[in-house]
């Protein structure tokens, strides 16, 4: 029995029911694939798709490139580099045994773009200093708020008993409710589910066609035997990359007309490129990031890189920033002031020539040292570098009044001393 007759037995054809399921099994047995019509995309399957998976591997790259400091101000708005913390020893030297911190940040935030959240559960000593932080993928955690106390609970590998803030370091990415991150992929599924599609056809398209596609005229009608005949030799002999250029042959008389069919006269390069611009919109990165230089020039690319650090990558830092002073520093470093802050100076700077004129306006105006400028370029301090010059015909505007009357005194003693001369000569 057919599998629609089977259907029949439970389902009449005034069903709705039955008429969808009749579609798609049609279909199904085609060898169509079954639409789906609410667009979910997994992880797997979003990373297919090249522009997703340059997309978060420029965003998770960036932000692992750029090491976590500690710093700690005192009451003078002055700030110094701490080091001698736990804090800062888990996330500048080792989060746990098998992760470096570069690592460790690319993997959160990966878990940010494509899963919406990045989490760790929290490892103390017997003295409550951190010791370790062992990421959790956002596949084996939920995450809950308690509708008694509003505190979040976090359900890892289906466990019933949860865990809370105090155990987990949790960075959300974008939200809706202010508590939990959610994925650009849910509102991008669409667009990732086209641009596969896209790119499947583009496979299909190559893999299937015959090389010489087009038309096959006879003079007279094609008996049965013969058609079936011909469709078995072009199948045979003429479709696939192996049989590529090879010369058709026919019999009977029959003709061949070349037709062809060029991706471009669909529009269809255009089209798949929209949808890398599309993804690129979503995760606010620069095509030329990810490898689309159409459109950039010398010029602008270096302006977009710019563009990239302030408006896409600042965000990011500021996020992890705020999210590891809540949850990782403890009560005695907040009471010190002390803070995280990534150091983004190495993604800001320019060629060698831009950073060398740079460096001569700050020390010739007198905020750079020549061992400022030596540790930016990493090199060692040298012996009375640490001096600030400041240019001789600039006086502080306070002093200005007093400046100018000394300035005059000045000026009418040598007059009176040239008049008092000249009346000495004249004598």
């Amino acid at each position: 029995m057919k599998f629609i007759d089977r259907c029949k037995l439970f389902f009449t054809p005034q069903n709705a029911l039955f008429e969808v399921l009749q579609k798609y099994s049609q279909d199904f047995l085609a060898g169509e694939d079954v639409p789906v019509d609410n667009w979910r995309i997994d992880t797997d399957t979003a990373m297919g798709f090249s522009a997703v998976f340059a997309c978060n591997k420029v965003l998770s790259e960036t932000l692992a490139s750029c090491p976590i400091l500690l710093y700690e101000k005192d009451d003078k708005g002055n700030r110094h580099q701490v080091t001698d913390t736990p804090e800062y020893g888990v996330l500048h030297y080792a989060p746990n045994a098998e992760m470096t911190p570069g690592q460790f940040k690319e993997f959160g935030m990966t878990n940010i773009n494509l899963g919406g959240n990045f989490t760790a559960q929290k490892v103390f000593n017997l003295h409550g200093e951190l010791l370790e932080l062992r990421p959790i993928s956002w596949e084996r955690i939920r995450i809950d708020i308690d509708k008694t106390t509003g505190r979040l609970l976090y359900f890892i590998d289906g466990k019933q008993e949860p865990k809370t803030r105090d155990e987990i370091l949790h960075i959300p990415g974008l939200t809706l409710d202010g508590y939990i991150g959610i994925t650009p992929l849910t509102y991008a599924a669409l667009t990732v589910d086209v641009g596969l599609s896209q790119d499947k056809f583009e496979r299909n398209f190559y893999h299937n066609r015959a090389s010489t596609s087009g038309i096959f005229q006879y003079p007279n009608e094609l008996g049965e035997e013969a058609f079936q005949r011909l469709k078995k030799d072009i199948k045979k002999n003429y479709m696939g990359f192996s049989n590529a250029g090879v010369p058709m042959i026919l019999e009977g008389g029959g003709q061949f007309k070349e037709i062809t069919m060029k991706l471009t006269d669909a529009q269809f390069l255009e089209s798949k490129r929209f949808r890398i611009e599309d993804v690129c919109r979503i995760f606010r990165v620069p095509l030329h990031l990810v490898q689309d230089l159409t459109r950039s020039t010398n010029n602008n690319i270096e302006h977009q890189s710019l563009e990239f650090i302030v408006y896409t990558m600042l965000p990011w830092f500021k996020r992890w920033e705020e999210n590891l002073n809540l949850q990782l520093l403890s009560n005695d470093s907040k009471r010190r002031n002390r803070y995280f802050e990534f150091n983004i100076s190495g993604l800001l700077r320019g060629d060698i020539k831009s950073r060398y004129e740079a460096y001569a306006q700050g020390r010739q105006w007198g905020w750079l040292s020549v061992n400022d400028i030596r540790r930016l370029e990493n090199m060692n301090p040298v012996e009375g570098g640490d001096i600030y010059m400041q240019p001789l015909n600039c006086i502080d505007a306070t002093m200005a009044n007093e400046y100018f009357k000394k300035r005059d005194e000045s000026k009418n003693k040598i007059i009176r001393e040239e008049i008092f001369n000249l009346i000495n000569e004249g004598k």
